[in-house]
């Protein structure tokens, strides 16, 4: 029998899928679907959707065996419409207040904070637009170890 230990970034990504499905479930916006790492283009009628992306990850010796890890990662919001930018704008405040008010989330990481956004679109029969959200959070970690310091 083996025990799956999932690392600090790992089990922060899922606590951000976890908060994010609970916005999708409440309904916030109704149609909303929510993603992890999804790499296959999202149709039409998918959208709007959130995908949750991993991204890069740095650690630091912050004191005797313990590190400092700078996590990031991507909220990627789809949205179709004319006013994508708005719908996605939009999208991407109803996220952020789920994932900054998120308990479990501020148990394992401090200081989330969105970085930058990217915006991107494609014009066609109907504007399908992704709004691209880069997030960092911090969080303290055994040395020589992945998971999180208790």
């Amino acid at each position: 029998m083996s025990i799956q230990v999932n690392t600090t970034h790992e089990r922060i990504l899922q606590r951000i899928d976890q908060a994010l499905q609970a916005l999708q479930a409440a309904g916030t916006d109704a149609a909303v679907r929510v993603h992890r790492g999804r790499v296959d283009a999202f149709g039409a009628d998918e959208l709007p959707a959130i995908n949750i992306r991993r991204s890069t990850g740095q650690a630091e010796a912050f004191a005797d065996m313990v590190s400092r890890g700078l996590m990031e990662f991507e909220l990627d919001f789809h949205v179709r419409g004319d006013d994508w930018e708005t719908a996605a704008d939009r999208l991407h405040l109803q996220a952020h207040r789920a994932i900054a008010v998120d308990a479990g989330l501020n148990t394992l990481g401090r200081g989330l904070r969105c970085t930058r956004t990217e915006p991107r679109a494609e014009g066609g029969d109907e504007t399908i637009g992704r709004l691209t959200a880069t997030y960092q959070v911090q969080a303290l970690t055994r040395g020589g170890d992945l998971a999180l310091v208790s």
